[in-house]
């Protein structure tokens, strides 16, 4: 697979923390990510349980928009009520489609626009879930499918050139040199304590700190 040129901005970037000048920075600031109380998405992975736990995964779940809330995202009751209850049944039976797989090593067929994947963020862009937005459906889909699944949000959208479409953009990322992967699980294995983080999630989390950390500087 060869890399496609409206992602060629963000595949540089991403190479940058995982091969280049940014990674070291990225060790440290992922390690305070996730092990201090810095950060209230640090938890979003981890809060109770995780989303993708055997007794939640094919369904939404309160906790699941309180991790939503942890990446400074508040969800509206009335779209809240349609996860939790009024459509529960038809998200349930698309998230038991959707396989625990790292995007790494998932065929396109997975994450297009005609699978289960797609077809469940088509549904919460829909009028049945006001108010959501795109930024959000990929929150709630990277909770339950954190390996296969990103984050995306205006942060990481700002610092990789705002790719049209992140799953895609990681996934010809990944696929165009597995030595990506390999690279990024050493990276996580340079900090302590997230060897339960998805490498989706470390590799948000270098990204987010160093846009944010730059959106700081430039506000003070």
């Amino acid at each position: 697979m060869t890399e496609t040129p409206d992602y060629q901005f963000a595949h540089h970037t991403l190479d940058r923390f995982v091969y280049g000048d940014l990674r070291q920075a990225a060790v440290i600031n992922v390690g305070r990510y996730f092990n201090t109380d810095l950060y209230p998405g640090g938890r979003f992975e981890r809060l109770d349980g995780g989303g993708d736990r055997p007794e939640v995964q094919h369904q939404f779940t309160a906790s699941d928009l309180t991790a939503v809330r942890c990446l400074g995202t508040d969800i509206k009751p009335v779209s809240a009520i349609a996860l939790l209850e009024t459509h529960a049944g038809r998200l349930s039976a698309l998230l038991r489609r959707i396989p625990h797989m790292p995007l790494y090593e998932a065929p396109l067929s997975e994450i297009n626009a005609s699978s289960s994947a797609g077809t469940l963020a088509s549904m919460l862009l829909s009028d049945d879930f006001p108010h959501l937005g795109r930024m959000t459906a990929t929150k709630l889909l990277a909770r339950k499918r954190p390996h296969l699944l990103p984050v995306y949000d205006i942060v990481v959208g700002r610092v990789l050139g705002k790719p049209q479409n992140i799953t895609h953009c990681l996934h010809s990322w990944f696929h165009s040199d597995p030595e990506r992967a390999k690279s990024l699980a050493s990276m996580r294995d340079e900090i302590p304590g997230v060897a339960d983080i998805s490498l989706l999630r470390v590799l948000d989390a270098a990204i987010w700190t160093h846009g944010y950390e730059d959106t700081v500087e430039a506000a003070s």
